[in-house]
C-alpha cells in the first residue's frame, strides 16, 4: 500500500499544570462524514524533543534510570472539523482529542527551572475512509509534518524587548493588548450591544513569573514560556477581565536569572533585587508607548513566588505607583520598619498555604502581613489550609480532588479563587464581598 504523506496541525490548551497539546487537526485529501470515522480510525504517536533537536530523556516517578519520552496516546473523540478543529457534520479536516498527559506536554522542567520542547507526532491511518460518490476508499494516510500551533487562549498576545536598558539589562516581555472592541469585551452584552461601554483607556496588569519561567540558559523562546508556564493568560480571559471592565493590559516581563538576585545571590534572603528599577523602567516605557490606551491611575502589580517577591520590591521601592498589589507566596525574609512602612502605602492581598514547601509562611506571609495590618494598611490574606484542585477538573485515581504541593497556590489565584480573608471572612467593596482581581480592579489607595 502506496503511503500518503500529509500534514497536521495541534491545537495547544492552556492548563492549570501547563501547556499540553489537546488537540490535533489532520488536513485530509478527501471529504468525510461523522458516522465514516471513530477514535480507532488513526492512531498516534508522540516523541517529545527538546529544541536543540534531540529526543527528550526523562526520568518518570519510580524509575530507576531516564527513558526517551516518546510513545503512542490514545484518541478520545474523532470528528470533522475545519482547519482550525471547529467541529463540523462533514469536512476535509479531522479532530482528534487527546488527555493532558505527560506525552501531550509542551514544556519540560519545575518551579527552579523549564523549557519549551518541541513535540513530534506521527498520525496513522489505520481504518479506510469510505469513497463518496463513487470514489475509492481512502487508505494508507501518514502524517508527520505540523503546519503549525492554534492556541485560542493566546489571542491578543505578543512578545517585544525593552527598547532602553538599564543598567546593561533590557528584558523581554510578553503582553496582552485588548481590542477596545465592544464585541471583545468579556461585558459584551448581546442583547443590548450599544450598552457595552468602550473605554477610551483601561487598566494595565503587570504580572511577575516564578524562578521556573525565567530565561535562564533558554534562548530563542522569547517570553512566550512567562505566561503560559503558570497560566498567566488567565487575566487576559472573560473571568478576571470582566473585572476591570471588560478591558484591561497585562505585562509579563522575563527575567534573565531570578528576581530575587541581588547581584551577589540569586536566591538570597536580602529582599533587593537588581531588577527593580529595570522593571520599573519597562513599566514607564510601555506606558508611554500606549499612553493614549492605558490608565495610569490603574496600574496592578502581581506575581507569584519569585514573582511575589518582586510584587512587593516594587510596591516597596514605589509606594505611591500601582494602585494594588498581589503578591502570591511570596519569599519576603525579616521584614524591616522601612518596610512595612514603605509597604502599608500599597493596597496589598496576599494569597499563602499552609505547608508551603518552598517559602516558609511562618517565616515570610504571617509575620508581614501581620505587621501591615498593625500599621494600619489596606491589606488581606487568603490563606489556604492546603493546595487541591477546587475546580472539578482534576482528580485522583479514588475520584478526590486532585493534590498537588503547596506552594502551587497560584492555581487558585489564576482560577479568581481567592475570596477569603485571613480571619475567615469575606472582603467587601461597597458592601458586597468581591475577591482578589476584583479587589485589585475597584480598591481605593
Amino acid at each position: 500500500m502506496e503511503l500518503k504523506l500529509c500534514t497536521y496541525a495541534t491545537v495547544t490548551t492552556l492548563g492549570d499544570f501547563g501547556p499540553w497539546i489537546s488537540k490535533v487537526v489532520l488536513d485530509l485529501p478527501c471529504t468525510v462524514r461523522a458516522n465514516d470515522i471513530d477514535a480507532n480510525t488513526f492512531h498516534i504517536y508522540v516523541e517529545r524533543h527538546e529544541r536543540s533537536g534531540e529526543v527528550l530523556m526523562r526520568k518518570e516517578r519510580g524509575a530507576d534510570h531516564a527513558a526517551p519520552s516518546v510513545g503512542y496516546i490514545d484518541v478520545l473523540a474523532t470528528y470533522p472539523c475545519d482547519e482550525n478543529g471547529r467541529k463540523l457534520a462533514v469536512g476535509t479536516h479531522v479532530a482528534l482529542e487527546v488527555a493532558e498527559q505527560r506525552l501531550t506536554k509542551t514544556i519540560e522542567g519545575g518551579v527552579m527551572g523549564s523549557r519549551m520542547l518541541d513535540d513530534q507526532l506521527r498520525i496513522t491511518q489505520l481504518a479506510a475512509l469510505p469513497g463518496n460518490d463513487g470514489d475509492d476508499p481512502t487508505c494508507g494516510l501518514v502524517f508527520d509534518t505540523c503546519r503549525g500551533d492554534i492556541c485560542p487562549a493566546l489571542k491578543g498576545w505578543s512578545n517585544d524587548t525593552q527598547k532602553t536598558a538599564v543598567d546593561g539589562i533590557a528584558l523581554e516581555y510578553g503582553f496582552f493588548e485588548p481590542s477596545f472592541k465592544a464585541e471583545d469585551s468579556a461585558c459584551f452584552n448581546p442583547f443590548a450591544p450599544e450598552a457595552t461601554a468602550v473605554p477610551q483607556k483601561a487598566p494595565l496588569v503587570v504580572y511577575l513569573h516564578g524562578a521556573g519561567e525565567g530565561k535562564g540558559a533558554t534562548q530563542g523562546e522569547g517570553a512566550t514560556r512567562a505566561y503560559i508556564g503558570n497560566r498567566v493568560t488567565a487575566i487576559s480571559q472573560a473571568q478576571i477581565q470582566r473585572y476591570f471592565g471588560g478591558f484591561a493590559w497585562v505585562l509579563v516581563p522575563q527575567s534573565p536569572t531570578f528576581w530575587m538576585d541581588n547581584g551577589v545571590e540569586q536566591l538570597g534572603h536580602s529582599n533587593q533585587s537588581i531588577y527593580s528599577p529595570v522593571l520599573k523602567a519597562l513599566i514607564d516605557e510601555f506606558v508611554a508607548e500606549h499612553a493614549d490606551r492605558i490608565d495610569t491611575d490603574r496600574i496592578v502589580v502581581a506575581g507569584l513566588s519569585n514573582g511575589g517577591f518582586m510584587t512587593l520590591r516594587l510596591c516597596a521601592d514605589y509606594p505611591d505607583f500601582f494602585a494594588a498589589g498581589l503578591p502570591c507566596c511570596a519569599p519576603w525574609y525579616n521584614a524591616t520598619d522601612e518596610d512595612v512602612a514603605a509597604l502599608a502605602k500599597t493596597p496589598l492581598w496576599f494569597t499563602h498555604s499552609k505547608g508551603d514547601e518552598l517559602v516558609c509562611p511562618q517565616q515570610t506571609v504571617l509575620p508581614l502581613f501581620a505587621r501591615l495590618r498593625d500599621a494600619g494598611a489596606n491589606v488581606h490574606l487568603t490563606y489556604f489550609s492546603h493546595v487541591e484542585d477546587l475546580t472539578g477538573v482534576y482528580r485522583e485515581a479514588d475520584g478526590s480532588a486532585k493534590k498537588t504541593f503547596n506552594h502551587g497556590v497560584w492555581i487558585h489565584q489564576f482560577n479568581d479563587l481567592c475570596y477569603q480573608d485571613f480571619d475567615g471572612g469575606n472582603v467587601l467593596i461597597d458592601g458586597e464581598p468581591v475577591g482578589c482581581w476584583e479587589w485589585s480592579a475597584r480598591v481605593d489607595r
